[in-house]
């Protein structure tokens, strides 16, 4: 029952965040917005969000709990929404109407998985097979938002992401099944001290791991965006871009579906290291590719590398925290991940785009995918991060005859 309410949340989460996210870079674009200007707006998002990450894992691990934190973040993220379809081509309306509903439905990520893992209990290593419906939302819904708007432009996709928004709201509201212990509004435990997560926070292993996957983010959300935008330049409708987007929640579904064994054979570390390395591969072919429909194939290759690096993430800040500060491990990740990541990736991207070209930049995202890898490789050395053989048991000799 509990796996069952957790996966409609997360499908929920998935269908609603493709509705934003995939399609942010094409309104600001259509709208008549330079490449250097869309980096700006994107950018400034970002420093919002960075701000808003540590403080949703506070309030959520904290006096308010983790469900209805994430009901706050879905109903700002609902006001966020509405006032982008207000806010015209205004370019200071634009950044403060994305900025809202940036700041709300960002917090999702870390809170669902954090809730997810507080369900899962000691079968962490099936969150995958939970995970996996975020792909399939999101894969229908960036699909469907794509043809939608070819027919009748932006506005029906970002009411909808509204309305989903809202949905979300109530099913964070409704009673939640979660096992005993779980930080949930009135019972919620006392807010976290310094003391407790300061060292978490600050110990090596955990730096080196946040400095690993902030270049590796950096690649990700800079391939992200202006692939987009090179499958635009090219001559590709917004339809194709759409499939740009769908196309790596397809491939990424069977790679979360098959979360346990892989986590098991390959270990944390690999499983990082290995998604990294695809996707230095994958930006080097995407910067060689003459047409936008190559360009948007070669992303459904990014579905593969995405699930192992996710999956890892997710994992990974699992084993260096406590159970209690499950939202703000996974907050601090996100931080790094999804909120100082992009302000690097949207800002230099664009000005590296307008100024160099595609090329280039698709070049120094494989180099930082590389440079991240190489990080994550060296500081997750611990046992736990490793591949987990099963030895068999020792056959014990067999008995002396039995004298005659």
């Amino acid at each position: 029952m509990r796996h069952g309410r957790i996966s409609l949340i997360q499908a929920t989460y998935g269908s609603v965040f493709g509705l934003l996210m995939p399609f942010t870079l094409p309104l600001l674009a259509e709208r008549g917005l330079s490449a250097a200007q869309i980096g700006l707006i994107m950018g400034v998002t970002g420093v919002a969000a960075l701000v808003a990450y540590p403080a949703w894992g506070g309030v959520a691990d904290g006096w308010l709990g983790r469900p209805r934190t994430t009901a706050l973040a879905s109903l700002l993220a609902a006001i966020g929404g509405a006032w982008i379809l207000l806010a015209g081509d205004d370019p200071l309306a634009l950044t403060a109407a994305m900025s809202v509903a940036v700041v709300g439905s960002m917090a999702w990520g870390p809170l669902i998985d954090a809730l997810t893992l507080e369900l899962l209990g000691e079968g962490s290593a099936d969150y995958g097979r939970i995970r996996v419906w975020t792909s399939v939302g999101w894969a229908a819904s960036t699909f469907l938002a794509g043809l939608v708007w070819s027919v009748a432009g932006p506005m029906p996709v970002f009411a909808a992401f509204v309305a989903g928004s809202l949905v979300m709201v109530a099913l964070m509201l409704a009673p939640l099944p979660l096992p005993a212990g779980q930080v949930d509004g009135a019972h919620a435990a006392p807010r976290p001290s310094v003391r407790s997560w300061l060292p978490l926070l600050t110990a090596p292993v955990m730096v080196g791991f946040l400095v690993g996957l902030l270049l590796t983010a950096i690649g990700e959300h800079a391939s992200a965006r202006y692939v987009s935008l090179r499958i635009l330049d090219q001559g590709g409708g917004i339809v194709l871009v759409g499939v740009a987007a769908a196309l790596p929640a397809l491939v990424e579904t069977p790679i979360f579906a098959s979360s346990r064994g892989l986590a098991t054979r390959l270990g944390l570390r690999a499983l990082f290291v290995g998604g990294a390395i695809v996707a230095a591969v994958l930006m080097g072919l995407v910067a060689v590719a003459p047409e936008p429909w190559m360009a948007a194939g070669l992303r459904a290759i990014e579905g593969t590398s995405y699930a192992m690096r996710y999956m890892a993430m997710v994992l990974v800040i699992g084993v260096l925290m406590p159970r209690r500060l499950y939202a703000l491990g996974q907050s601090v990740a996100w931080f790094v991940y999804a909120g100082f990541a992009p302000i690097a990736a949207d800002v230099a991207g664009g000005l590296i785009y307008d100024s160099f070209g595609a090329e280039a930049l698709f070049l120094l995202i494989m180099i930082a995918f590389f440079a991240g890898a190489a990080v994550v490789w060296y500081v997750l050395r611990g046992p736990e991060f490793r591949a987990q053989r099963t030895v068999p048991p020792e056959v014990p000799p067999p008995p002396p005859p039995t004298p005659v």
